[in-house]
């Protein structure tokens, strides 16, 4: 059974989704309705939507890192996205994903979490991460900055940060400063550590002021 999704939003790099009530506690983007998931057409579809509720009951399973591993090799993943839609929901889900990712060892990973709890614990577990992939905490808190200090103290453990803003100026993800805007030969989210996405989409930056 294949559990991999294709994200054309990212120039159809394979995913692993996992349903947004995986999210939703810790996500104003959701609350504020500029989810990029919740307003994606596709992923509201009953196949997408039964994918990552299959997704979820492996990721809570004893065979995730088998078949993950097993799957990404299989399919010749050059780069791969975990969670394009939902999140971990505790340390140990991360340690798979992250020793899924130290068996690929010949792809580039992209990660990105919304919970700095989960990934302190990750810290104080002393599991390393591994060289060909990028995990990023990102900032659940629309058109805002990292602050400083949650930078600093991430940055010696080789994990990073993202944020949103509605200035194209403030942004460095190409993607989403160009009217209909793909990665092509960007790799930021590959390796990276601070990157700041800038919010579109129709409505969007109306939702935000009006917050």
């Amino acid at each position: 059974m294949n559990h991999l999704s294709q994200v054309t939003k990212l120039d159809n790099v394979k995913s692993f989704d996992l349903p947004l009530s995986t999210c939703l506690d810790r996500c104003k983007y959701y609350d504020i309705g500029i989810c990029y998931a919740k307003n994606n057409p596709h992923l509201r579809y009953k196949a997408k939507k039964l994918k990552n509720t299959r997704n979820l009951k492996l990721i809570r399973g004893v065979k995730f890192v088998k078949v993950l591993t097993n799957e990404i090799l299989r399919d010749n993943c050059r780069k791969f996205r975990f969670f394009s839609s939902g999140q971990i929901e505790n340390l140990d889900q991360l340690i798979k994903v992250l020793r899924v990712c130290k068996n690929c060892h010949m792809v580039k990973f992209a990660i990105m979490v919304n919970s700095d709890i989960i990934l302190s614990q990750l810290i104080q577990s002393g599991f390393k991460i591994p060289k060909n992939t990028n995990l990023l905490l990102s900032n659940y808190e629309p058109n805002t900055k990292t602050p400083e200090f949650m930078k600093n103290y991430l940055r010696p453990y080789n994990i990073g940060v993202t944020q949103t803003t509605l200035k194209s100026k403030l942004a460095t993800c190409q993607a989403s400063t160009v009217k209909n805007g793909h990665c092509l030969d960007c790799e930021k989210c590959y390796y990276d550590k601070d990157i700041t996405f800038k919010i579109h989409g129709r409505f969007n930056k109306q939702r935000i002021l009006n917050k």
